[in-house]
């Protein structure tokens, strides 16, 4: 079986629990929103890799000095649970193919960085504080460059 099948697979299951929890998670209180959010975010974590497909191309100089890399992904798991849960998913022709392009094009990007940067990258990527990859990359003090200009 090919990515685009495995991940196509996942995120038919994925939806089938997004659409069952949907009316639940928007009437309920902020501690159940959240756990729901944490356990779709797991979902996606646990969705199919690609390197290939999902990898910027981009690791941060302190990767580089360290020689250490870790995987962070541009848009926080805990954000893009949130946007899912709150997607009209009804309305799409192709809510499959919709959930999978989101994935590539959005969710399941990274970069590379240092262990130490993605912990520092944490608390610029909490729902609260977050306003995009780059604002979080630059609170935190990552500096990205392109990964074959090393």
């Amino acid at each position: 079986m090919d990515f685009q099948q495995q991940l196509n697979n996942k995120c038919e299951a994925l939806l089938h629990l997004v659409k069952g929890v949907q009316e639940f998670y928007k009437s309920t209180n902020d501690k159940n929103k959240s756990f729901i959010e944490t356990t779709v975010g797991a979902a996606i974590w646990y969705l199919p890799k690609t390197k290939d497909l999902l990898f910027t191309g981009k690791i941060s100089k302190e990767a580089i000095e360290k020689d250490e890399k870790s995987e962070d992904h541009l848009f926080p798991r805990k954000i893009a649970a949130q946007e899912i849960l709150q997607f009209d998913w009804e309305d799409e022709n192709n809510p499959v193919e919709t959930l999978s392009n989101l994935y590539i094009q959005k969710y399941g990007r990274y970069n590379y960085v240092s262990k130490m940067e993605n912990k520092r990258l944490i608390k610029f990527q909490k729902s609260a504080v977050f306003v995009d990859p780059e604002t979080a990359y630059e609170n935190a003090g990552v500096e990205l460059v392109d990964l074959d200009v090393i």
